[in-house]
């Protein structure tokens, strides 16, 4: 049993804390600070517009904006792989700065005419912007693994950082359509080369654009889900302060209790609903659940309930034996590393990874992430395993 169980959760109850608690997180002015924390921004100002203070080579980001169709301007960056860079670093390096088309970039030119080229869209977390310190250090390592092939596209939600308007669900969903269409249409990257990766609230996003893309007909390449959580009422009766104290977690003590406050939740954010929706329709899908032990911000059994609940889905879409059960999953043993459990039926996968060590953050830099990014590619050396 960890800490929190058996401190956070009974000094929670018998303070009484988590009472007002309760109540203060049923006024949607409170529910959208806390949830989203776009206020906070902990990277200096001008890594946004000058990323090389962040460590990157000239011009290997390309700073640009995407226009979504309700009228907000989102702060974005294109960050071409490091192999790619070698090979054409004097251009990069001879590039003029401070182009405002994207278009006329060199990195932009180069994954839209490579046809070996892969894209990944990255969904954050909340708080700070895509300049973060950690971010920056998560993009080096995605593409890490092929580093001759994978650009990163980064974005900032509206109302973070350089990004105009206010976060809602609404909001994030039109966000991520407009950079999804964006990497479709304009830069003219088809979705088998695309794949969808978020972090705790980014995996929210990714499962709503990706659900909101299936009833068009468009499957990606893969949907990567790392520190996930089923939908926003679990997310905020889960969470704990500095990872010591669950405030909200006697709410959880009661599935009546549970359910009366996750009604309160302007947004919902119900990424079950929408993964099962996902995995009930589409008949190609590759998804990927990535999840700390020690994370204690969002507890790992929210990827594993959410586990139970695709699974659940796919029997439904008669994804099943002869018998008409659906196939455990296999499951490995990592040591130390954790454990691993896949399933598989024909062009449908769902892998859930849960690592003994990484917590909340530092998990989005481990080898579990890195290596299923290869695998959604289609670049590692088997890709029948997710």
């Amino acid at each position: 049993m960890s800490i929190y169980t058996y401190i956070g959760v009974p000094l929670s109850f018998l303070s009484g804390i988590w009472i007002p608690c309760t109540l203060l997180c049923c006024i949607p002015w409170v529910q959208k600070q806390m949830l989203y924390l776009h206020s906070i921004t902990f990277s200096p100002g001008k890594w946004l517009t000058e990323p090389e203070r962040a460590g990157f080579l000239k011009n290997q980001v390309t700073p640009f904006r995407i226009a979504t169709e309700d009228g907000e301007s989102l702060f974005a960056w294109l960050v071409a792989p490091l192999g790619i860079y070698a090979r054409h670093a004097d251009d990069f390096i001879q590039e003029p700065s401070g182009v405002e088309d994207i278009e006329e970039k060199l990195a932009f030119r180069i994954l839209k005419n490579d046809p070996d080229a892969r894209l990944l869209i990255y969904f954050h977390g909340n708080s700070a912007t895509i300049a973060q310190q950690r971010r920056t250090e998560e993009y080096r390592s995605f593409s890490s693994g092929a580093s001759e092939k994978i650009f990163i596209l980064a974005f900032d939600y509206r109302g973070f950082g350089a990004s105009t308007g206010t976060p809602s669900e609404l909001g994030l969903l039109n966000d991520a359509a407009a950079v999804v269409d964006w990497a479709l249409n304009r830069c003219r990257i088809p979705p088998d080369r695309i794949v969808l990766l978020g972090h705790s609230l980014g995996t929210a996003v990714v499962a709503g654009v990706a659900h909101h893309y299936s009833k068009l007909g468009v499957a990606f390449a893969g949907l990567i889900l790392c520190a996930a959580f089923t939908n926003a009422g679990s997310a905020f009766s889960s969470y704990s302060i500095g990872g010591l104290i669950p405030v909200l977690a006697p709410v959880k003590l009661s599935a009546t209790f549970q359910t009366w406050f996750s009604r309160r939740m302007e947004d919902t954010w119900r990424t079950d609903d929408r993964l099962g929706h996902l995995t009930r329709t589409c008949s190609r899908l590759r998804l990927v659940l990535v999840h700390a032990e020690d994370d204690q911000t969002m507890p790992w059994n929210q990827t594993e309930e959410l586990f139970k609940s695709t699974l659940k889905a796919a029997s439904e879409n008669g994804l099943n034996d002869e018998a008409g059960a659906i196939n455990g999953p296999e499951v490995r043993d990592l040591g130390e590393a954790g454990r691993q459990e896949i399933w598989q039926n024909g062009s449908c996968s769902i892998s859930k990874t849960i690592a003994k060590h990484g917590d909340h953050n530092q998990i989005m830099t481990w080898s579990p992430v890195a290596l299923a990014i290869l695998q959604v590619f289609g670049l590692a050396a088997s890709t029948a395993r997710l």
